[in-house]
């Protein structure tokens, strides 16, 4: 069976696993699908290189684990700088140093942390590896993204007039027509074009980003989205949208609008940053 084909007949098993390694890693669920995406993408790019590793000496849903375990260990690396574990939890030895990356870099529970570090090493007790949490030192926790409060709007303040805020049957029509025909017809390009608009305007990457992610040369691309976006306009344009009319939905209706660039129903699948350093030898 060849990648392609191998790829296809498991997606089944990548989302299990995949399913599996958030759990584990604790994985915030607004970031699952984001990081699904992004394993699915890693597989497939290069023509499926990481699946052409596998060798069949260990099970498939063995060796995706490994893979897609550090593939969420990269991400966490560059999203959140690599995790060091103290000198006190150095000196407690490798228990130690498991019970503070539980603790502090992963967020969890006294509770959580006391079977698996009793399981890396009966000889403690739980009333030991409490000790041990105890004589550890304070540590900032790991920034995380959080939802706002849908009350935290009533905090922000608009130098807008209340009634200009208010939207007339008109732009919502418009712009329920514009994101129609944006949506429509990106469905239908490549997922690398569709990939470039969401990084630039879904995910607001510079094009230096974006160029090192894709691995596509950088000064080509500010043409690309040029032109990408030329495609869109003379397709709203074609669709009777013209430029004053859209001008306005999206100073005003910017809610209403939806092109498919943050929720990923046209974006394909998202990149890894450097997938090929995930890949887990054979067997390891």
């Amino acid at each position: 069976m060849d990648a392609e084909a191998l790829f296809r007949a498991n997606l089944a098993v990548i989302d299990r696993v995949i399913g599996e390694v958030c759990r584990r890693g604790r994985l915030p669920p607004a970031e699952v699908e984001d990081f699904a995406s992004a394993v699915r993408l890693a597989l497939i790019e290069n023509d499926y290189e990481i699946l052409r590793r596998w060798q069949g000496r260990a099970t498939l849903a063995g060796y995706l684990n490994i893979v897609i375990r550090r593939l969420l260990a990269d991400r966490r690396d560059r999203d959140l700088g690599r995790w060091y574990p103290s000198v006190d939890a150095v000196r407690m030895g490798d228990s130690g140093v498991l019970l503070e990356k539980l603790l502090s870099r992963d967020g969890r529970a006294l509770e959580e942390a006391l079977p698996l570090v009793c399981a890396r090493d009966p000889s403690l007790t739980r009333e030991a590896v409490a000790a041990m949490a105890a004589q550890l030192p304070a540590r900032a926790g790991r920034p995380r993204p959080v939802a706002l409060d849908e009350t935290s709007e009533q905090w922000l303040t608009s130098g807008e007039r209340a009634d200009s805020l208010a939207l007339s049957g008109e732009v919502r029509r418009l712009s329920r027509q514009a994101s129609e025909v944006v949506r429509r017809t990106m469905a239908a390009w490549p997922d690398e074009d569709v990939l470039i608009l969401r990084f630039r305007f879904g995910s607001s990457m510079t094009i230096a980003d974006i160029s090192r992610m894709l691995r596509v040369p950088q000064r080509p691309l500010y043409r690309r989205i040029e032109a990408l976006l030329g495609k869109l306009r003379k397709t709203l344009i074609g669709a009777g949208l013209d430029a004053a009319a859209l001008a306005g939905v999206i100073g005003t209706a910017s809610q209403e609008m939806d092109f498919g660039f943050e929720d990923g129903k046209n974006a394909g699948l998202e990149r890894s940053d450097e997938p090929e350093q995930a890949a887990a030898e054979e067997g390891r």
